[in-house]
């Protein structure tokens, strides 16, 4: 029977674990339909940790998606469900693993070895005690668990070996009675035909007791190697448990922070430190167990030979570093952290069970401090945190006991910053946003009755905001913090510059994280050219090229007065706030080029359209269009006046596009444009009036006003086209062609402009026409040449053309 097989029977606690792992990390369907071929690959043979196997896993990737592809195509046509749910775990696989194969491969052998762990305690649940990893041999953790065995085999041993020298300790003893009371015959029995009988007696005690002596000796430093040996090979393995195991999953965590798929195996680890616990705890009793021997019969040993005081050092030491480094925070706190807001996250002891430590709860306080004095504290300065950098209140909480989930845990569920005290910086120095945090647990606690621990960790790091507009340059330290912060560095450093390739990785973790479906490469290669300043077509390798970290989220744009994070932040939170569903639906291509989008469009029929951020307006998404003028059959793209996140708050960017219907047909490259929009429209009900005097409501419609582009307009004509430079807000792009945003005639949009221009009498029929009829600004209108690279307002335009003594008086509506 397969292992998959035997996973489909498990019911209860191991089928809800094993549906956590399923739900977070890997597409269910894919492993049912697949289950044969998964199984049967060679997923120990890739190293995770070694970028040089990254090929053999890719290869693993590609081939089980052709097998999935393959699967998806033989599906009956009636089971249409089960093929779109393959289609969609193949889009998952491929936007999750696509530039990550190596974490595929780790979460691919993690999901097996749980699977295998579960069925295996549903199969032998008297054979695994509760602190135990799975026995199996095989996998990516056989080797560890080999060791478990072999530690676990010699503890036994040596405490095998420990009766044994106990037992002769006792015989001996025995004997050297038995010595003492023939030497106190001999004394009473001197000159009796006796003594002769009880000399020789005496002779063979003293000799036997000498034998014993010697044998006890010799297997009391026997004892002492074998302890020798396990303490070693317990050294080795705590080390791979504690700092490549734990360290793992703490710089996983790290990344997930920046929506890397993490595979929490958190309770696996504990299970291994359980168990190193467990054979620490034993082979420290056997150590007091030798040293309450020696005590009783002391038998002479050069200094040397007598391990005995290394030994116990250095179990207590592993003791130690084993609880001081199981200490850890489990769920992080926000990583921007605003003041006086809420914010929950946990701490956790690994080992709390197994050493008893739940029997009395400890206490943990948390509290927040700089980054100079996180490093004070890791270099073991324990004096530069008696001063906390902010006040966080309910910061204290009592450790609690899950006994079904056997976890020692504390949740601080309402803890919030009141106020941080920033370190002194001087003018040239960074902003407040680049200032690093980071929260700090203490906690106290007795082990074995006899051991007094005062352990502490830290949190990941954390800036500190007092308002919103903040949060994106935050963010940006975040995301760089923890994507390259390096294992063991000195807090919270980072390098400075990073290959754009691991960048790229980063930022399609971070917006798919938001959205839901990640970056291709056609976006990355855009914000490529956009970060580094350049043309896409003159791009070539990037593999090699690198960025940094000032370019990233400090320094302007070209020509730009916002920053390259700035400008990617707010695309990405336009999409997550009001465009999520048309992004992953393929509807939006977002981040191209305007000259791009153009070379595309002209060579679509008209009306076809596209929508693509802004470069010039942060948070803003415009509708490009290829038109055609009916008469001198010129074609031309337009654009316009980029949406933003209050425009959709208004009206939907499917029902905007609805409303332009007129100009926008088909959506790039040929989709008609209701089959794209149409599942996003907002019905229209009939309005139910009850009563004579009930308010009939009105609708807002998006228009665009009628476009004299070519000439081609005349005569009273002029009075509703709009001008190649087009009329538009003062900070509208210049390309774009204004969109009123409201049901507005043109002869409406007229009238009022007339009305407010500042004539003697705004009233009078005879100053509007003679405004209309005036030639000085048709002539005006002609000479005209607005500039190329900006766009100008309808207060800017009529200024110019009828400055006077009161500047700024005609002050026309901006829409």
């Amino acid at each position: 029977m397969s292992l998959w097989e035997k996973t489909q029977r498990l019911q209860g606690d191991a089928l809800d674990q094993l549906r956590n792992v399923y739900t977070q990390c890997f597409p269910i369907e894919v492993r049912h339909y697949c289950a044969q071929w998964i199984e049967e690959q060679p997923w120990e043979g890739v190293d995770t940790y070694n970028n040089q196997h990254e090929k053999m896993a890719t290869g693993l990737l590609k081939n089980l998606l052709k097998e999935v592809e393959n699967k998806a195509k033989h599906v009956s046509p009636t089971d249409f469900v089960t093929k779109m749910k393959l289609e969609e775990a193949m889009a998952y696989l491929r936007e999750h693993y696509g530039r990550s194969p190596l974490n595929f491969v780790q979460i691919t052998r993690n999901m097996l070895e749980t699977e295998k762990h579960l069925v295996e305690l549903a199969e032998h649940p008297g054979n695994i005690t509760d602190a135990s990893a799975p026995s199996t041999k095989t996998g990516p953790n056989g080797p560890l668990m080999q060791q478990f065995e072999l530690l676990q085999r010699a503890t036994k041993t040596t405490d095998s070996d420990l009766n044994i020298l106990q037992h002769e300790q006792e015989s001996f003893v025995i004997l050297y009675q038995e010595k003492y009371q023939i030497e106190e015959a001999l004394a009473r029995q001197a000159g009796t035909p006796s003594e002769p009988r009880l000399r020789q007696r005496k002779e063979q005690v003293d000799q036997n007791l000498s034998q014993k002596a010697n044998s006890i000796l010799e297997k009391r430093m026997h004892l002492a190697k074998k302890h020798l040996d396990s303490i070693q090979n317990l050294e080795k393995v705590q080390n791979v448990v504690l700092n490549e195991h734990l360290m793992s999953w703490r710089r996983n965590q790290q990344l997930s922070g920046n929506g890397v798929p993490f595979f929490n195996n958190l309770d696996q680890i504990q299970q291994w430190c359980e168990m190193l616990g467990d054979v620490i705890l034993q082979n420290r009793q056997q150590l007091q167990r030798v040293e309450s021997l020696r005590t009783q019969l002391p038998i002479p040993m050069e200094p040397q030979q007598d391990l005995l005081p290394s030994l116990n050092a250095k179990i207590t030491a592993l003791l130690s570093s084993l609880v001081t480094s199981t200490f850890i925070v489990e769920r992080q706190p926000p990583q921007v952290m605003k003041v006086s807001n809420k914010f929950s996250c946990s701490v956790r002891l690994l080992v709390g069970n197994k050493l008893n430590v739940h029997l009395t709860p400890p206490k943990v306080a948390g509290t927040i401090i700089s980054e100079a004095q996180a490093n004070a504290l890791i270099k073991g300065d324990k004096s530069a945190i008696t001063n906390s950098a902010g006040v966080i209140v309910n910061n204290n909480g009592l450790m609690e006991y899950n006994q079904a989930a056997k976890q020692l845990v504390v949740n601080f569920r309402n803890m919030a910053l009141k106020t941080v005290k920033r370190s002194e910086r001087k003018k040239h120095q960074e902003a407040v946003t680049e200032e690093k945090f980071c929260l700090l647990f203490q906690s106290k606690f007795n082990v074995a009755n006899e051991m007094t621990f005062q352990v502490w960790t830290l949190s990941l790091p954390v800036v500190v905001i007092v308002h919103g507009s903040q949060e994106a340059q935050a963010t940006a330290v975040i995301m760089w913090d923890n994507a390259f912060a390096e294992l063991g560095r000195v807090p919270f450093e980072v390098p400075k510059e990073v290959l754009w390739k691991a960048l790229a990785e980063q930022l399609n973790f971070k917006f798919k994280s938001q959205i839901g479906t990640g970056l291709c490469e056609e976006h990355l290669r855009f914000l490529a050219a956009k970060l580094l300043g350049r043309k896409e077509d003159t791009m070539e390798d990037l593999s090699n090229v690198k960025v940094s970290r000032a370019k990233f989220h400090k320094e302007n744009l070209i020509e730009r007065k916002f920053t390259f994070w700035e400008w990617f932040y707010d695309a990405m939170k336009l999409v997550k706030d009001h465009l999520q569903d048309l992004w992953n639906n393929g509807c939006i291509h977002g981040f191209l080029a305007k000259q791009t989008a153009q070379d595309w469009l002209l060579q679509k029929a008209p009306g076809t359209f596209l929508l693509r951020f802004s470069d010039s307006i942060l948070g803003g998404v415009t509708i490009a269009w290829i038109r055609q003028d009916s008469e001198s059959e010129i074609r031309e793209v337009l654009s316009i006046q980029p949406y933003t996140s209050k425009d959709f708050q208004i009206r939907s960017c499917a029902n905007r596009i609805r409303d332009l219907a007129v100009n926008l047909e088909f959506l790039y490259p040929d989709i008609p444009r209701d089959q794209a929009f149409s599942k996003y429209y907002t019905a229209t009900e009939p309005q139910k009036l009850t009563g004579p005097n009930d308010y009939v409501a009105s609708d807002l419609h998006t228009t665009i006003p009628i476009i004299d582009r070519f000439g081609a307009g005349g005569g009273s004509g002029r009075s509703r086209s709009v001008t190649p430079f087009s009329i538009q807000s003062p900070h509208s792009p210049g390309e774009s062609v204004q969109d009123p945003r409201s049901v507005m005639s043109q002869h409406s949009e007229m009238n009022a402009a007339a009305n407010d221009m500042d004539f003697t009498d705004t009233n009078s029929p005879e100053n509007m026409e003679r405004w209309l009829n005036d030639e000085s600004l048709h002539e005006s209108l002609s000479s005209f040449e607005p500039p190329t690279d900006a766009a100008i307002s309808q207060n800017e335009l009529y200024n110019i053309l009828y400055p006077g003594p009161n500047p700024g008086a005609y002050n026309l509506p901006s829409h």
